[in-house]
Protein backbone atom coordinates (compact mmCIF):
# COMPACT_ATOMS: atom_id res chain seq x y z
CA UNK A 1 0.00 0.00 0.00
CA UNK A 2 1.39 3.36 -1.04
CA UNK A 3 1.93 6.03 1.57
CA UNK A 4 -0.82 8.64 1.61
CA UNK A 5 0.51 12.04 0.48
CA UNK A 6 0.41 14.71 3.16
CA UNK A 7 0.89 18.43 3.44
CA UNK A 8 4.10 19.87 4.84
CA UNK A 9 4.09 21.44 8.30
CA UNK A 10 3.61 25.19 7.89
CA UNK A 11 2.38 28.15 9.92
CA UNK A 12 -1.44 27.91 10.21
CA UNK A 13 -3.60 30.56 8.48
CA UNK A 14 -5.04 31.62 11.84
CA UNK A 15 -3.14 32.32 15.05
CA UNK A 16 -0.06 33.85 13.44
CA UNK A 17 2.52 35.10 15.93
CA UNK A 18 5.38 37.58 15.98
CA UNK A 19 7.23 35.53 18.60
CA UNK A 20 7.00 31.84 19.34
CA UNK A 21 6.65 28.57 17.38
CA UNK A 22 5.22 28.74 13.87
CA UNK A 23 4.37 25.07 13.40
CA UNK A 24 0.79 24.14 12.68
CA UNK A 25 -1.12 20.87 12.65
CA UNK A 26 -1.75 19.15 9.33
CA UNK A 27 -4.32 16.62 8.09
CA UNK A 28 -2.28 13.57 9.18
CA UNK A 29 -3.05 12.39 12.71
CA UNK A 30 0.27 10.62 13.24
CA UNK A 31 2.18 13.79 12.39
CA UNK A 32 -0.03 15.76 14.78
CA UNK A 33 0.60 13.21 17.54
CA UNK A 34 4.36 13.54 16.91
CA UNK A 35 4.12 17.35 17.19
CA UNK A 36 2.56 16.98 20.64
CA UNK A 37 5.00 14.26 21.75
CA UNK A 38 7.85 16.51 20.65
CA UNK A 39 6.86 18.99 23.36
CA UNK A 40 5.51 16.77 26.17
CA UNK A 41 7.88 13.99 27.15
CA UNK A 42 6.28 12.59 30.32
CA UNK A 43 2.96 10.94 31.26
CA UNK A 44 1.35 11.76 27.89
CA UNK A 45 -1.42 9.25 27.22
CA UNK A 46 -3.41 8.57 24.04
CA UNK A 47 -6.66 6.65 23.65
CA UNK A 48 -7.64 5.60 20.14
CA UNK A 49 -11.22 5.34 18.83
CA UNK A 50 -12.79 4.76 15.43
CA UNK A 51 -15.92 6.70 14.44
CA UNK A 52 -17.95 6.60 11.23
CA UNK A 53 -19.69 3.64 9.64
CA UNK A 54 -18.13 4.32 6.23
CA UNK A 55 -15.13 6.55 6.90
CA UNK A 56 -13.78 4.59 9.91
CA UNK A 57 -12.07 7.78 11.02
CA UNK A 58 -9.29 7.42 13.55
CA UNK A 59 -9.77 9.61 16.65
CA UNK A 60 -7.23 10.04 19.45
CA UNK A 61 -7.80 11.46 22.91
CA UNK A 62 -4.69 13.00 24.43
CA UNK A 63 -4.12 14.03 28.03
CA UNK A 64 -1.39 14.03 30.67
CA UNK A 65 -2.11 11.15 33.00
CA UNK A 66 -0.60 12.73 36.13
CA UNK A 67 -2.48 16.03 35.65
CA UNK A 68 -5.84 15.52 33.93
CA UNK A 69 -8.90 14.30 35.77
CA UNK A 70 -9.50 10.72 34.62
CA UNK A 71 -13.27 11.13 35.08
CA UNK A 72 -13.35 13.99 32.54
CA UNK A 73 -11.37 11.91 30.03
CA UNK A 74 -13.74 8.95 30.56
CA UNK A 75 -16.82 11.15 30.08
CA UNK A 76 -15.44 12.49 26.81
CA UNK A 77 -14.62 8.96 25.67
CA UNK A 78 -18.17 7.79 26.50
CA UNK A 79 -19.69 10.66 24.51
CA UNK A 80 -17.52 9.87 21.50
CA UNK A 81 -18.31 6.16 21.64
CA UNK A 82 -22.05 6.98 21.47
CA UNK A 83 -21.62 8.74 18.12
CA UNK A 84 -23.07 6.63 15.30
CA UNK A 85 -22.96 8.49 11.97
CA UNK A 86 -21.93 7.73 8.40
CA UNK A 87 -18.61 9.49 8.67
CA UNK A 88 -16.39 12.07 10.32
CA UNK A 89 -14.68 14.25 7.70
CA UNK A 90 -13.36 16.92 10.05
CA UNK A 91 -13.04 17.49 13.78
CA UNK A 92 -15.91 20.01 13.69
CA UNK A 93 -18.26 17.05 13.06
CA UNK A 94 -17.70 16.14 16.72
CA UNK A 95 -18.26 19.57 18.28
CA UNK A 96 -22.04 19.39 18.67
CA UNK A 97 -21.78 15.90 20.17
CA UNK A 98 -19.41 17.21 22.86
CA UNK A 99 -21.44 20.28 23.83
CA UNK A 100 -23.49 20.12 27.01
CA UNK A 101 -26.23 22.15 25.26
CA UNK A 102 -26.40 21.10 21.63
CA UNK A 103 -28.51 24.01 20.39
CA UNK A 104 -26.69 26.77 22.24
CA UNK A 105 -25.13 29.48 20.06
CA UNK A 106 -22.40 29.97 22.67
CA UNK A 107 -19.18 28.16 21.87
CA UNK A 108 -18.45 25.27 24.27
CA UNK A 109 -15.47 23.50 22.68
CA UNK A 110 -12.17 25.13 21.73
CA UNK A 111 -10.41 24.47 18.42
CA UNK A 112 -6.68 24.97 17.84
CA UNK A 113 -4.32 24.71 14.89
CA UNK A 114 -1.08 25.16 16.85
CA UNK A 115 0.72 22.42 18.80
CA UNK A 116 2.14 24.86 21.36
CA UNK A 117 -1.37 26.08 22.27
CA UNK A 118 -2.71 22.53 22.60
CA UNK A 119 0.26 21.46 24.75
CA UNK A 120 -0.26 24.46 27.03
CA UNK A 121 -3.88 23.38 27.51
CA UNK A 122 -2.85 19.78 28.19
CA UNK A 123 -0.53 21.07 30.91
CA UNK A 124 -3.54 22.74 32.54
CA UNK A 125 -5.43 19.44 32.72
CA UNK A 126 -7.50 19.59 29.54
CA UNK A 127 -8.15 16.75 27.10
CA UNK A 128 -7.30 17.14 23.39
CA UNK A 129 -9.17 15.35 20.60
CA UNK A 130 -7.28 14.68 17.37
CA UNK A 131 -9.12 13.62 14.22
CA UNK A 132 -7.42 12.01 11.24
CA UNK A 133 -7.85 14.21 8.17
CA UNK A 134 -8.26 17.46 10.12
CA UNK A 135 -5.68 20.12 11.08
CA UNK A 136 -7.98 21.29 13.89
CA UNK A 137 -7.54 19.80 17.37
CA UNK A 138 -10.43 20.13 19.82
CA UNK A 139 -9.83 20.78 23.52
CA UNK A 140 -12.19 20.43 26.48
CA UNK A 141 -13.12 21.66 29.04
CA UNK A 142 -13.51 25.08 27.44
CA UNK A 143 -13.40 28.56 28.98
CA UNK A 144 -14.73 31.62 27.16
CA UNK A 145 -11.68 33.49 28.42
CA UNK A 146 -9.24 31.38 26.42
CA UNK A 147 -10.35 32.88 23.11
CA UNK A 148 -9.37 36.25 24.53
CA UNK A 149 -5.87 34.89 25.03
CA UNK A 150 -3.30 34.39 22.27
CA UNK A 151 -0.14 32.32 22.18
CA UNK A 152 1.76 35.58 21.65
CA UNK A 153 0.74 36.61 25.18
CA UNK A 154 2.97 33.95 26.71
CA UNK A 155 6.02 34.85 24.63
CA UNK A 156 6.00 38.54 25.53
CA UNK A 157 5.99 40.81 28.58
CA UNK A 158 2.95 40.42 30.84
CA UNK A 159 2.20 44.16 30.62
CA UNK A 160 1.95 44.15 26.83
CA UNK A 161 -0.04 40.90 26.98
CA UNK A 162 -2.54 42.53 29.37
CA UNK A 163 -2.89 45.53 27.04
CA UNK A 164 -3.49 43.24 24.06
CA UNK A 165 -6.18 41.29 25.92
CA UNK A 166 -7.91 44.48 27.07
CA UNK A 167 -7.96 45.76 23.48
CA UNK A 168 -9.44 42.45 22.25
CA UNK A 169 -12.11 42.55 24.96
CA UNK A 170 -13.16 46.13 24.26
CA UNK A 171 -12.96 45.46 20.52
CA UNK A 172 -15.49 42.65 20.92
CA UNK A 173 -17.79 44.91 22.98
CA UNK A 174 -17.55 47.63 20.32
CA UNK A 175 -18.38 45.14 17.57
CA UNK A 176 -21.50 43.90 19.39
CA UNK A 177 -22.84 47.12 20.92
CA UNK A 178 -21.74 50.06 18.74
CA UNK A 179 -24.29 49.63 15.89
CA UNK A 180 -27.09 48.93 18.40
CA UNK A 181 -26.22 52.02 20.47
CA UNK A 182 -26.06 54.10 17.29
CA UNK A 183 -29.54 52.99 16.24
CA UNK A 184 -30.96 53.46 19.76
CA UNK A 185 -29.56 57.00 20.05
CA UNK A 186 -30.86 58.07 16.63
CA UNK A 187 -34.33 56.60 17.17
CA UNK A 188 -35.06 56.94 20.89
CA UNK A 189 -32.51 58.97 22.83
CA UNK A 190 -31.71 62.24 21.06
CA UNK A 191 -31.38 64.02 24.44
CA UNK A 192 -28.35 61.91 25.38
CA UNK A 193 -26.35 62.99 22.32
CA UNK A 194 -24.23 66.17 22.71
CA UNK A 195 -25.60 69.02 20.58
CA UNK A 196 -22.63 69.27 18.13
CA UNK A 197 -22.76 65.50 17.54
CA UNK A 198 -26.55 65.61 17.18
CA UNK A 199 -26.36 68.37 14.56
CA UNK A 200 -23.70 66.40 12.69
CA UNK A 201 -25.86 63.26 12.72
CA UNK A 202 -28.97 65.13 11.57
CA UNK A 203 -27.06 66.89 8.81
CA UNK A 204 -25.33 63.69 7.74
CA UNK A 205 -28.54 61.66 7.63
CA UNK A 206 -30.84 64.32 6.29
CA UNK A 207 -30.89 62.89 2.79
CA UNK A 208 -31.01 59.23 3.79
CA UNK A 209 -33.90 57.32 2.23
CA UNK A 210 -33.94 54.62 4.91
CA UNK A 211 -34.64 54.62 8.63
CA UNK A 212 -31.61 54.29 10.99
CA UNK A 213 -32.45 50.62 11.65
CA UNK A 214 -32.65 49.59 7.99
CA UNK A 215 -29.64 51.59 6.86
CA UNK A 216 -27.45 50.27 9.70
CA UNK A 217 -28.48 46.63 9.28
CA UNK A 218 -28.21 47.03 5.48
CA UNK A 219 -24.67 48.37 5.82
CA UNK A 220 -23.70 45.53 8.19
CA UNK A 221 -25.08 42.95 5.75
CA UNK A 222 -23.15 44.65 2.93
CA UNK A 223 -19.89 44.37 4.88
CA UNK A 224 -20.63 40.71 5.69
CA UNK A 225 -21.22 39.99 1.98
CA UNK A 226 -17.94 41.68 1.05
CA UNK A 227 -16.15 39.62 3.71
CA UNK A 228 -17.66 36.35 2.46
CA UNK A 229 -16.78 37.21 -1.15
CA UNK A 230 -13.20 38.05 -0.09
CA UNK A 231 -12.78 34.73 1.72
CA UNK A 232 -14.32 32.74 -1.16
CA UNK A 233 -12.10 34.22 -3.87
CA UNK A 234 -8.55 33.03 -4.66
CA UNK A 235 -5.97 34.58 -2.34
CA UNK A 236 -4.52 36.94 -4.97
CA UNK A 237 -7.97 38.28 -5.92
CA UNK A 238 -9.65 38.36 -2.52
CA UNK A 239 -7.88 41.39 -1.05
CA UNK A 240 -8.29 43.69 -4.11
CA UNK A 241 -11.97 42.73 -4.48
CA UNK A 242 -12.59 43.40 -0.78
CA UNK A 243 -10.93 46.82 -0.89
CA UNK A 244 -12.57 47.90 -4.17
CA UNK A 245 -15.96 46.52 -3.10
CA UNK A 246 -15.92 48.33 0.25
CA UNK A 247 -14.79 51.66 -1.22
CA UNK A 248 -16.96 51.65 -4.34
CA UNK A 249 -20.13 50.24 -2.77
CA UNK A 250 -19.81 52.34 0.37
CA UNK A 251 -19.14 55.56 -1.52
CA UNK A 252 -21.95 54.88 -3.99
CA UNK A 253 -24.43 54.10 -1.22
CA UNK A 254 -23.60 57.37 0.59
CA UNK A 255 -23.72 59.49 -2.57
CA UNK A 256 -27.04 57.96 -3.64
CA UNK A 257 -28.59 58.87 -0.29
CA UNK A 258 -29.42 55.31 0.74
CA UNK A 259 -26.98 55.27 3.68
CA UNK A 260 -25.44 58.13 5.64
CA UNK A 261 -21.69 58.52 6.03
CA UNK A 262 -21.85 58.14 9.82
CA UNK A 263 -23.67 54.82 9.40
CA UNK A 264 -20.97 53.51 7.08
CA UNK A 265 -18.31 54.58 9.60
CA UNK A 266 -20.06 52.89 12.53
CA UNK A 267 -20.64 49.67 10.59
CA UNK A 268 -17.07 49.63 9.29
CA UNK A 269 -15.70 49.95 12.83
CA UNK A 270 -18.03 47.18 14.04
CA UNK A 271 -17.09 44.89 11.14
CA UNK A 272 -13.35 45.34 11.67
CA UNK A 273 -13.50 44.89 15.44
CA UNK A 274 -15.52 41.67 14.97
CA UNK A 275 -12.19 40.01 14.14
CA UNK A 276 -10.37 41.14 17.29
CA UNK A 277 -11.20 37.64 18.53
CA UNK A 278 -11.17 35.52 15.33
CA UNK A 279 -12.38 32.33 17.02
CA UNK A 280 -15.56 34.10 18.16
CA UNK A 281 -16.22 36.19 15.02
CA UNK A 282 -19.33 34.22 13.99
CA UNK A 283 -20.87 34.47 17.48
CA UNK A 284 -20.01 38.20 17.63
CA UNK A 285 -21.75 38.76 14.27
CA UNK A 286 -24.89 36.98 15.49
CA UNK A 287 -24.97 39.03 18.71
CA UNK A 288 -24.33 42.22 16.73
CA UNK A 289 -27.41 41.77 14.53
CA UNK A 290 -29.54 40.71 17.50
CA UNK A 291 -28.47 43.79 19.46
CA UNK A 292 -29.36 46.02 16.48
CA UNK A 293 -32.96 44.79 16.43
CA UNK A 294 -33.26 45.15 20.21
CA UNK A 295 -31.82 48.68 20.09
CA UNK A 296 -34.21 49.66 17.30
CA UNK A 297 -37.35 48.49 19.09
CA UNK A 298 -36.51 48.94 22.78
CA UNK A 299 -33.70 51.50 22.93
CA UNK A 300 -30.93 51.59 25.53
CA UNK A 301 -33.12 49.94 28.19
CA UNK A 302 -33.65 46.94 25.91
CA UNK A 303 -29.94 46.68 25.13
CA UNK A 304 -28.99 46.70 28.82
CA UNK A 305 -31.70 44.19 29.72
CA UNK A 306 -30.64 41.87 26.88
CA UNK A 307 -27.00 42.13 27.98
CA UNK A 308 -27.94 41.14 31.54
CA UNK A 309 -30.03 38.20 30.30
CA UNK A 310 -27.16 37.05 28.06
CA UNK A 311 -24.62 37.17 30.91
CA UNK A 312 -26.99 35.22 33.18
CA UNK A 313 -27.48 32.62 30.43
CA UNK A 314 -23.73 32.19 29.87
CA UNK A 315 -23.14 31.96 33.63
CA UNK A 316 -25.36 28.87 33.62
CA UNK A 317 -23.29 27.03 31.02
CA UNK A 318 -20.97 24.27 32.16
CA UNK A 319 -18.59 22.16 30.12
CA UNK A 320 -17.53 18.88 31.74
CA UNK A 321 -17.73 20.45 35.20
CA UNK A 322 -16.14 23.74 34.20
CA UNK A 323 -18.18 26.99 34.26
CA UNK A 324 -17.75 28.71 30.88
CA UNK A 325 -17.31 32.17 32.46
CA UNK A 326 -14.68 31.15 35.04
CA UNK A 327 -12.68 32.75 36.61
CA UNK A 328 -15.17 35.66 36.66
CA UNK A 329 -18.37 33.73 37.39
CA UNK A 330 -17.65 32.10 39.74
CA UNK A 331 -14.79 34.38 40.80
CA UNK A 332 -11.57 32.41 41.27
CA UNK A 333 -8.80 34.71 42.47
CA UNK A 334 -5.91 32.42 41.53
CA UNK A 335 -7.21 31.81 37.99
CA UNK A 336 -7.76 35.55 37.47
CA UNK A 337 -3.99 35.96 37.29
CA UNK A 338 -4.28 34.71 33.71
CA UNK A 339 -7.48 36.63 32.97
CA UNK A 340 -7.96 39.86 31.05
CA UNK A 341 -4.97 41.21 32.95
CA UNK A 342 -2.07 38.74 32.88
CA UNK A 343 0.30 38.39 35.80
CA UNK A 344 4.01 37.66 35.43
CA UNK A 345 4.78 33.98 34.82
CA UNK A 346 6.59 33.43 38.19
CA UNK A 347 3.33 34.40 39.97
CA UNK A 348 1.23 31.77 38.19
CA UNK A 349 2.33 28.77 40.24
CA UNK A 350 -1.04 27.00 40.36
CA UNK A 351 -3.00 25.33 37.60
CA UNK A 352 -6.47 26.74 36.88
CA UNK A 353 -8.89 25.62 39.60
CA UNK A 354 -11.74 25.91 37.10
CA UNK A 355 -10.24 23.03 35.08
CA UNK A 356 -10.62 19.65 36.86
CA UNK A 357 -7.14 18.25 37.56
CA UNK A 358 -5.38 16.16 40.18
CA UNK A 359 -2.11 18.06 40.34
CA UNK A 360 -2.81 21.72 41.20
CA UNK A 361 0.79 22.94 41.40
CA UNK A 362 2.56 23.63 38.11
CA UNK A 363 5.61 25.58 39.30
CA UNK A 364 7.76 25.81 42.40
CA UNK A 365 9.33 29.25 42.64
CA UNK A 366 12.23 29.71 45.05
CA UNK A 367 11.78 32.41 47.64
CA UNK A 368 13.10 35.78 46.53
CA UNK A 369 14.70 36.21 49.92
CA UNK A 370 16.81 33.08 49.44
CA UNK A 371 20.53 33.70 49.73
CA UNK A 372 21.94 34.05 46.22
CA UNK A 373 25.05 32.21 47.24
CA UNK A 374 23.12 29.45 48.99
Amino acid sequence: MEETPKRAITEPPTGGVVKGPREGFIEDIETNVALIEKRIKKDLKFKELTIGRYTKTKIKLAYIESIADEEVAENIEKKLKKIDIDGVIDSYYLVEFLQERTYSFVKQVSADEKPDSVCAKLLEGRVAILVDGSPIVLCVPYLLLEDLQASDDYYSNHTSASLSRAIRFFGALIAILLPALYIALKLHHFALVPLPALLALIGDGGGSALSPMFETIGALILFEIIMMATLSMPKNLGAPIGIVGAIVLGDTAVNSGLISGSTVLVCAIASVTSFCIPNLSSQISLLKFTACFIGAFFGLFGIMLALIVFVIYVCGLNNFGTPILAPFAPHIKEDAKDGILKSALPEMVMRPKSIPNKNPVRAKIKQRSEDKNG
